[in-house]
């Protein structure tokens, strides 16, 4: 799939390069911004805000690293791919450690190799976008991979190779549900064994609530799944509403989420479940020309007894669950 087209700001002294690359670039579809000095590049990257950055190091008037540090300071999001006649090891290091996401040695003999780097970042830039929960992991990962291309950076096709895998593992790891903007479940797993293990340590009590949308499927069928998105959406928004900051909410898969509630003994988190489904009923869609439709939900609560595993805990708040469908669904059963 091709990458979509950005706004692409061009750093570099060189007034042949600048033409040449600009061209090629806009060729492609991209509006491309110029730069020959590094006061012009910031001046242009503060007014117009670009995608991507390509940036030269040696400048007549700024440090390209300076430039290069304040543009990565101000907006991780922002492309920034650095280019240099020189190519040492030292200034590509440095260069990563302040922020760029690859860094190329000129004369370029195939533009086809910038077009290359240039449409990986694009793509990424994108990613980024899509995700910003995923801040916290890249930074982990610029440092990691930091040190890998300290032994890698002299073998371009091997650093290539790594950027692929590292960019797949970005979407892998993805931590959030992008609809509802809860956690997923794949991290779901990952935290309730943190918190269970926490809870052996201290002693302390900690509680699970298992939510299911009822007769989603039918809502869907009705409706359209573009509604029934609406519905999702709408609950987990009141979830993150609801819920404390010590809490954490996640899309267990479909129409079904789960909250992790730490320090939390049953009964209280019965409380937290009943506001969830009584709030919840509250509100009123208005899917297509149907006037204000209610969609009830049924909690299953639980608390950890020490010695079960993650498993087990889940089980008895999924069993809790079906038993609230059992019971005429709407309602909450906390065993």
């Amino acid at each position: 799939m091709s990458p979509q087209k950005a706004r692409i700001l061009l750093v570099d002294d060189e007034p042949t390069l600048l033409e040449l690359l600009g061209d090629f670039l806009r060729e492609q579809g991209h509006e491309v911004i110029l730069a020959d000095t590094g006061t012009k590049a910031l001046d242009l990257y503060n007014s117009e805000l670009p995608d991507l950055v390509l940036l030269d190091l040696k400048l007549p008037d700024l440090s390209g690293l300076d430039v290069l540090k304040h543009i990565s300071s101000r907006d991780d999001e922002t492309g920034l791919i650095v280019i240099s006649g020189v190519g040492s090891t030292d200034d590509a290091i440095e260069s990563l450690r302040r922020g760029a996401w690859d860094f190329l040695v000129k004369p370029f003999l195939n533009l086809e190799f910038v077009l290359h780097s240039v449409n990986k970042s694009i793509e990424k830039v994108h990613l980024k976008r899509e995700n910003r929960l995923y801040r916290e992991h890249l930074e982990e990962e610029v440092q990691r991979r930091t040190a890998e291309l300290r032994q890698e950076i002299i073998a371009r096709k091997r650093i290539e190779e790594d950027l692929r895998r590292s960019e797949m593992r970005y979407k892998e790891l993805s931590l959030t549900d992008e609809l509802t903007g809860l956690y997923n479940a794949r991290h779901f797993f990952r935290q309730v064994q943190a918190e269970v293990e926490r809870a052996t340590r201290y002693n302390s009590p900690l509680s699970l609530c298992v939510i299911d949308i009822d007769k989603f499927k039918r809502y869907n069928d009705t409706y359209g799944h573009l509604c029934g998105d609406a519905v999702l959406a709408e609950l987990g928004r009141l979830i993150q509403k609801l819920i404390r900051d010590a809490d954490s909410a996640y899309r267990y898969g479909g129409e079904e989420f789960i909250i992790v509630l730490p320090e939390t003994p049953r009964e209280e988190a019965a409380r937290v479940a009943e506001r969830i489904r009584t709030t919840f009923f509250e509100h009123s869609f208005y899917p297509k020309n149907a006037q204000g439709v209610h969609v009830s939900l049924s909690l299953g609560v639980t608390s950890y007894c020490p010695g079960e595993s993650v498993s087990d805990l889940v089980d008895r708040a999924d069993q809790n669950m079906y038993a609230a469908k059992k019971c005429g669904r709407n309602t909450t059963v906390c065993k």
